[in-house]
């Protein structure tokens, strides 16, 4: 991916602000420490971690079964707003580093979103009596799976490599149930047992607005070691968690992203619990992947958001200005799925589209998930969608020499509101329950109440923590691409659909440019395999890298400035005036950019393009400190094991004080290993639209593609260690 290759930003709204920048153009690297030969980071292996909590085959699934031999009911009994909750013990302590975690799984966050609560806001959960025993999974939200039964025809819409995967994941997502709102909690066993509480990481996950779980993203490596308390959720997909029927959401606002209701009602029950696993409510950053990534930057902009109910983000391959991210015509899919179940259409669908819905809500969910309604390639058929008041119009049209110039005119007054947050309060005013069709909420007036009509939140007010892999796209070639590469015929084939589904004008003209720019014209030849790479970054930058690039200039252009390392007192000023943010409740928008371009020796990939969209993951979440679970690869080599520890450093300290760079080690209880020491000397510097510094984790002796000189108005430093 050159500079030059994102010319065709002059075309395309949304590879402007990556014009002239490329995420290669810096060779900002996690380099490996030089001890003989070249390792990552860290000499560290830790055994097998042992297997099977009896009774949790159906739910779970065996990857994640398979982990928990060894569980046991815990010692105490947690009392939540809602009812007592008996938890498990993981036992980790034999492993050098790791304490054990207290799990409780399957915790209702919500009342069950059936029946006539089908396709409605959120609702707080019913008390209950007694203690219940959190120790298996909830059934997921109900989804359509990818069908991988024939595996031939499978391996024509996907790599190899992505269909090992699916193997692994998908009997995890099995047992499905419209009762399905329901949050998992990890935390180091003591948490919080002094007056300090642990910081809290919320992941959302990914792979599609239409199927996938929290379910087997186990938090427990991740508390153990970055010393954070964990929560992973499950909330409304597809067609029950995003069915838009309103054609006029401008006027007549209705509440219809009730995926993302799921998420705000999950951080609430978050506010008023955690305490209680260890937590601190005052820290709370949510991460999400792919999709749930965009789910962020929704929630982070969206004027329904009641301010205080998280603090950071994390965006992971993922942002809300993606083709993929938004329905463009929802209705249309409406109109498709009421006519595949004889659901009537009404003559005025602008005044009677509540007619639709109410349909839909009786019809039973096989007929529903028997309707196969697909969206273009590249786009999606139910996902996050202008409702007017979760999505206000015109979220996606944001000029950023506008917001620049707005922000270096920040007035004092703008400085007052954004220190006015707290944990539960609300913006006031406003839109209320969010609009007609019985869109109230039982967590009480104005909880998804934002600000008023013409309030546009850009994020800024949060910090973030914002990255991409190098090979976003592989997963969506066929096997016979990956392996053999293919002309440019197909390559012009596979850029002419995208173009024509993601844009409205100048199709012809972004094509050709995008044709030229992905082009290497210093071969005489084009060999499949380069024309193959070519079509893999284009896709790569269009549909994750420039989007997420945007999201970060908006956030960081809506931000205070950073404080300039080449101030007077240097990158030592810089983090301290960081720390001094960090250390009250309310966060000041720093950003900062990765790239992971690390390819998992033993992973499913053996082709060497870049690293895979997800292929992050297995690193934030510590699998190599345990040689794999879930649906994870399992086996790592010793320099994996090394990254995976740098990376949730980084992480957990971002989540902790919002810089990555702020270390706590020196007064944990824990033993401080020279690896950790030696990260001390790492610098990663703040993100801004002009420079758009970042980080490069990865292997030093090569970067895919090879790294171009960088432009002369970006800086490029190296980091190593």
């Amino acid at each position: 991916m050159k500079s030059s290759q994102l010319a065709a930003s002059l075309v395309i709204p949304a590879l402007q602000q990556f014009n002239n920048s490329s995420l290669r153009s810096h060779n900002v690297k996690l380099h490996c420490a030089r001890m003989g030969e070249s390792q990552l980071l860290l000499l560290l292996r830790l055994l097998l971690l042992p297997t099977v909590l009896i009774g949790w085959m159906d739910c779970a699934g065996a990857s994640t079964a398979d982990i928990y031999k060894g569980a046991r009911l815990g010692h105490r009994i947690v009392q939540t707003r809602y009812g007592r909750l008996h938890g498990l013990i993981l036992p980790l302590d034999s492993f050098r580093f790791l304490r054990s975690v207290e799990v409780f799984l399957g915790v209702p966050y919500a009342t069950p979103p059936t029946k006539q609560n089908r396709f409605s806001p959120t609702r707080a959960p019913a008390p209950w009596d007694g203690i219940r025993i959190s120790d298996k999974y909830s059934p997921v939200c109900p989804q359509r799976l990818p069908n991988i039964q024939n595996e031939t025809a499978a391996l024509e819409k996907m790599p190899k490599g992505r269909l090992e995967y699916l193997k692994r994941l998908l009997p995890f997502l099995e047992n499905q149930s419209e009762d399905c709102l329901y949050l998992y909690v990890f935390s180091p066993v003591n948490a919080g047992a002094n007056e300090k509480k642990l910081p809290v990481i919320v992941f959302i996950h990914g792979e599609s607005f239409e199927w996938s779980s929290g379910n087997p993203y186990d938090g427990s490596v991740l508390a153990s070691y970055g010393e954070v308390v964990v929560v992973t959720l499950n909330y409304r997909l597809g067609i029950l968690g995003f069915l838009n029927a309103n054609p006029n959401p401008h006027a007549h606002a209705r509440v219809a992203n009730y995926g993302l209701m799921d998420q705000m009602a999950a951080l609430h029950w978050i506010q008023q619990n955690i305490q209680k696993f260890g937590g601190d409510p005052n820290s709370v950053t949510l991460a999400g992947h792919g999709t749930g990534a965009a789910c962020i930057n929704y929630l982070m902009t969206s004027p329904t958001m009641v301010r205080g109910l998280f603090h950071r983000a994390i965006l992971m391959s993922g942002s809300a200005y993606s083709s993929w991210a938004l329905v463009e015509d929802p209705v249309l899919f409406a109109i498709k799925l009421a006519k595949e179940v004889n659901c009537t259409i009404p003559d005025d669908i602008n005044r009677h589209h509540e007619q639709i819905v109410d349909c839909l809500r009786d019809v039973p969910l096989e007929d529903l998930y028997l309707a196969d309604i697909q969206a273009p390639n590249f786009l999606t058929s139910f996902g996050p969608s202008v409702d007017g008041v979760v999505i206000r119009p015109g979220h996606s049209n944001l000029d950023i020499d506008d917001l620049m110039a707005r922000n270096s005119r920040r007035s004092s007054a703008d400085s007052g509101f954004q220190s006015s947050a707290g944990g539960g309060g609300g913006q006031g005013g406003g839109s209320g329950g969010g609009g007609g069709g019985g869109s109230g909420s039982a967590f009480g007036g104005g909880y998804f109440g934002g600000g008023g009509a013409g309030t546009m939140n850009m994020g800024g007010h949060y910090d973030v923590l914002f990255g991409v892999v190098t090979g976003e796209s592989i997963w969506r070639f066929s096997a016979h691409d990956i392996q053999n590469g293919f002309e440019g015929e197909r390559r012009d084939k596979i850029i002419r659909t995208y173009v024509r589904n993601a844009y409205n004008y100048h199709l012809n003209e972004i094509f050709y440019t995008i044709v030229n720019e992905y082009t290497d014209w210093d071969r005489t030849s084009q060999h499949p395999i380069n024309t193959r790479d070519t079509a893999v970054a284009a896709l790569s930058d269009a549909q994750f890298v420039a989007p997420i690039v945007r999201a970060g200039d908006i956030l960081a252009a809506n931000s205070p400035p950073p404080v300039s390392s080449s101030s007077p007192a240097g990158s030592a000023g810089a983090n301290a005036a960081a720390s001094t943010s960090a250390g009250s409740t309310q966060p000041s928008g720093r950003c900062y950019f990765y790239v992971f371009d690390y390819q998992t020796k033993d992973g499913d990939y053996p082709q060497r393009m870049g690293t895979v969209h997800g292929e992050d993951l297995p690193y934030i979440f510590g699998a190599p400190l345990v040689d794999g679970f879930s649906h994870f690869p399992q086996n790592y080599t010793k320099s994996e094991t090394a990254l995976s520890e740098a990376v949730m450093i980084f992480w957990t300290n971002f989540a902790r004080t919002g810089n990555p760079n702020e270390h706590h080690r020196q007064d944990s209880s824990l033993p401080v290993s020279k690896e950790r020491n030696r990260f001390r000397s790492i610098t990663w510097e703040n993100y801004d639209p002009l420079h758009q510094k970042y980080l490069e984790i990865g292997e030093p002796e090569k970067s895919f593609p090879p790294s171009p000189t960088p432009p002369a108005n970006q800086s490029t430093f190296h980091v190593f260690v």
